[in-house]
């Protein structure tokens, strides 16, 4: 059930990513917020996989195992908490229009 989750989880920031990548290039209207909804989906997977114990990558050469420090899992936690806190905050001071 949590594997199958993982996947979903994956998938939905692969899509908001070539979403994301799709509007900017288009000079789109929405565009910002849809970099802003990435930002927190990927952040809430890498939440997800740090709360499951599972490995989880910060960047593309940077993953943290499972098995590694507590220090340095927590120290993940808070980098994914602070993206998570960069693309909430920017969604709320987006102009409604």
């Amino acid at each position: 059930m949590i594997e199958k989750f993982k996947k979903v989880s994956f998938t939905a920031v692969l899509v908001s990513l070539a979403v994301t990548l799709v509007l900017h290039l288009s000079d789109a209207q929405y565009a910002l917020l849809s970099g802003y909804v990435f930002l927190i989906l990927w952040s809430l997977d890498k939440v997800f996989l740090w709360y499951f114990n599972f490995d989880f990558g910060i960047a593309s050469q940077l993953t943290i195992k499972k098995d590694a420090p507590k220090i340095l899992r927590l120290a993940g936690l808070i980098f994914a908490l602070f993206v998570l806190y960069i693309g909430t905050k920017g969604i709320l001071e987006l102009p409604a229009t």
